[in-house]
């Protein structure tokens, strides 16, 4: 078994962040996990074992060669959670990464960031070490989401990314109605600083 990079791949929805970022509660959504491995024809019950401690009700969904690099991927299911406090996020130990959905000074905004548990990434970082002697690292990761605005309206400011297969290289305002959606990837610089901080910025919404 070889690894050296996890994709993300998750949903949002516009009202739940606001009420997070209002109410303080904690919501879990779905997210698909995609782990590079060397090969899927290798023994993988102790790899999804071990995953399973890093990830809320983690299901491991399949084994196949991606299209895009020709590296083999095990793709899981899991839920992860959208909450409003990193520190409780940290000392929760139950998941390696999350959302973060804040207000701070401008109550008018909600602001939206991918969090990372440094303990947990670390912890599997030398689980990886230990079995491939390579490093676990999210700098050539990907994250995306896709965000559905279930609002009547919704102005959201993305931050430098793809939006819709298109880079942006500044923050950019998107109009979006009812039922509307646009897909988010964060680009290498944005997960290369998650896994130094332990967040970075996604998005924020204009209340």
């Amino acid at each position: 078994m070889s690894a050296c990079k996890i994709d993300f791949y998750g949903d949002l929805y516009t009202s739940d962040l606001i009420k997070v970022s209002e109410e303080g509660s904690t919501i879990t959504f779905p997210m698909e996990v995609k782990f590079q491995v060397t090969s899927c024809t290798e023994g993988l019950s102790e790899l999804n074992q071990t995953l399973k401690s890093y990830f809320l009700e983690y299901n491991f969904l399949n084994c196949k060669t991606s299209t895009d690099d020709f590296t083999d991927y095990v793709t899981s299911k899991v839920q992860v959670p959208v909450i409003n406090d990193q520190e409780t996020f940290k000392k929760s130990n139950q998941s390696l990464v999350g959302y973060l959905s804040k207000s701070f000074e401008d109550t008018s905004k909600v602001n939206v960031y991918l969090i990372l548990n440094k303990s947990l990434f670390n912890n599997l970082s030398s689980y990886i070490e230990n079995k491939t002697f390579q490093d676990l690292s999210l700098e050539e990761s990907k994250f995306k989401l896709n965000l559905n605005n279930d609002l009547e309206e919704s102005s959201v400011v993305v931050y430098p990314s793809f939006v819709d297969s298109k880079p942006i290289v500044f923050r950019t305002e998107y109009k979006m109605k009812k039922r509307e959606n646009i897909s988010i990837v964060s680009a290498n610089v944005n997960a290369a600083h998650l896994q130094l901080n332990s967040w970075t910025p996604i998005f924020y919404i204009n209340k």
